[in-house]
């Protein structure tokens, strides 16, 4: 049955392949008992009610569904929808698929079994329709701006069917490790920076940086100067495999002496780095 309130926005430059491709979206305040199937897509299509009541109908299983939730109607999966009677709801939609899509699913908690999402709606609703924004404007960014919206639906619809995340049900990293786990990558992320601290990082972490070097030898088995130290000099012995000066693998990796790196470098590896270099040991 064709529904006169509906309107759909289709992708204007679709890729012809890649990990992810959305196809469509749309919106629809339906009729009083409006009803879609039995039918099979090839497809991922997800609904997400705004208004009024319905039901949703997968593997012989009937949901009865309300403002907020959502629904996924899966490829190949026989499925039916029908809008309530006395409150006929008003929905968004967005189609896509592709091997990424299937990864999105299945880590949050999603499938044939389990196809519907309680929460999550307002932020999911946000997002479709920003998906309409774009494919409206016809750009040739439509496609980065369609799956980043449709990242940010994906975001909310996880959250709201996964509170613990992916890991619930299995054994947990405990709090503390965790908190290192974060703490190390932060380092990662800041190791070529001359000017990073540890107090820093304990201020941008939200700890006390006794607390925090504590928690973070404990977990490790290193204080994190001494983390921060090894990462450094393995990204040093990797660049000494390339054209580079000492002092410019220094700068690299965060030293502005070259003096005091060579002095590292020595203490953790047993060569200066012009001795690594010449021995042919750069980029093991």
């Amino acid at each position: 049955m064709s529904n006169p309130f509906s309107r759909t926005s289709v992708h204007p430059n679709p890729r012809a392949s890649g990990a992810l491709s959305v196809l469509f979206a749309g919106h629809s305040q339906t009729e009083p008992e409006h009803r879609m199937g039995p039918q099979k897509l090839d497809h991922i299509l997800i609904h997400t009610i705004a208004e009024g009541k319905g039901w949703f109908k997968c593997r012989d299983v009937h949901y009865d569904l309300e403002p907020g939730d959502s629904f996924v109607i899966l490829p190949g999966e026989m499925h039916a929808y029908q809008s309530d009677k006395a409150q006929p709801w008003r929905y968004r939609w967005i189609a896509f698929r592709g091997p990424e899509a299937e990864r999105w699913l299945a880590a949050a908690g999603i499938d044939a079994s389990h196809p519907i999402v309680r929460g999550g709606g307002e932020e999911a609703l946000r997002a479709i329709r920003a998906v309409n924004g774009a494919f409206a404007k016809k750009g040739w960014t439509a496609d980065w701006e369609a799956e980043g919206w449709l990242r940010l639906a994906f975001a909310a619809w996880a959250r709201a069917n996964r509170p613990g995340g992916p890991a619930a049900g299995a054994e947990r990293r405990s709090a503390a490790a965790v908190e290192a786990d974060r703490a190390a990558r932060w380092l990662q992320a800041q190791q070529s920076s001359p000017s990073v601290t540890i107090a820093q990082m304990a201020a941008e972490l939200g700890y006390h940086r006794t607390h925090l070097t504590k928690l973070f030898k404990r977990e490790t088995g290193m204080t994190p100067v001494a983390y921060l130290q090894q990462l450094r000099i393995e990204r040093a012995r990797s660049l000494l495999a390339e054209p580079l000066s000492v002092e410019e693998v220094a700068l690299s990796v965060g030293y502005t002496d070259p003096l005091y790196f060579s002095k590292s470098f020595k203490k953790l590896t047993g060569y200066t780095p012009s001795a690594y270099r010449r021995l042919g040991r750069g980029g093991e």
